[in-house]
């Protein structure tokens, strides 16, 4: 009995020492798994600003720590973007960091842009800068980042709302030669994302047509998806050159937290978060240099 017992402990302490290798092996290819991969939205955040309460934040921080990038629209101030930044730090343990845009807008109605990435994945290659050169109500705004082997420049904007929809159209259709000038920039850089809130849905051909008659264009997002949370509308969305930006996972989202968070009451999720759901696409961060 006691040889008996001797090996069942050998063998008890054999398979604990397995099942702790296996666990540490999961957890080091998990890690490697999350390394692998950008998580890239876009977020019109309702009047993202100072007066937002530190509730609100955390709310807003809660939905944003599931992404590695945000272009970020309708901000007002920077006050607020480090009252993020540290709020991811100290209640969500992740490091991020922001490039902010100059004022956009009228004199009575400024906006801001931002690019929040985190820190351990995202690094900035060159610093973002408002596009000139063409009208625009709030002119858009683009930077270029790195993560691992994934190098890309991003283009946010917010499209004008004014009075009629042809003002509208007009702005999406300079998109067109916004994009082409940001790629001819950098001759060595093409992957270019184009995201923001467009207040058009992209099925509408005389705002689209332009953008999308450059080679190997796609929007991800399409009707009868809703970016809004009264799912009225789908206003934001992420446009690239598929030939382009091979990294593209195919994997894709809208965040629908006025559902999941606050229980379909749309007046509570948009007072306190947003009107606006972030829209997501996955990137592969780890294959060969593509430009």
């Amino acid at each position: 009995m006691k040889k008996i017992g001797k090996i069942s402990l050998i063998s008890l302490l054999l398979f604990s020492l397995t099942f702790v290798g296996l666990i540490s092996q999961q957890k080091a290819m998990a890690d490697i798994q999350e390394g692998s991969f950008l998580k890239m939205a876009s977020w019109n955040i309702r009047i993202l600003s100072n007066s937002r309460t530190d509730e609100e934040l955390k709310q807003i921080c809660n939905i944003a720590k599931n992404f590695d990038f945000i272009a970020i629209v309708e901000l007002r101030d920077e006050l607020v973007m480090k009252r993020l930044v540290s709020i991811m730090k100290n209640s969500f343990g992740k490091t991020y960091n922001y490039e902010l845009s100059s004022h956009v807008g009228s004199a009575t109605q400024k906006e801001l842009y931002a690019f929040l990435y985190n820190t351990s994945l995202v690094s900035v290659v060159v610093p973002g800068k408002l596009f000139e050169g063409l009208t625009f109500f709030r002119k858009p705004f683009y930077a270029t980042f790195r993560a691992h082997s994934f190098d890309f420049t991003i283009i946010v904007n917010h499209i004008i709302w004014g009075t009629t929809v042809t003002e509208r159209r007009k702005e999406i259709n300079r998109l067109a030669n916004v994009y082409q000038i940001v790629q001819d920039e950098d001759p060595h850089e093409n992957d270019i994302l184009l995201v923001g809130d467009f207040n058009r849905e992209p099925e509408d051909d005389l705002a689209w047509g332009p953008l999308r008659s450059l080679t190997g264009m796609i929007n991800l997002f399409h009707v009868p998806e809703k970016s809004m949370i009264w799912d009225s509308n789908l206003y934001d969305n992420i446009w690239f050159q598929s030939h382009y930006v091979r990294e593209y996972t195919l994997d894709k989202g809208i965040v629908r937290f006025d559902e999941s968070d606050f229980g379909n009451d749309d007046s509570a999720a948009s007072k306190a978060v947003s009107d606006h759901r972030p829209v997501w696409a996955l990137f592969n961060t780890n294959g060969p240099d593509d430009d």
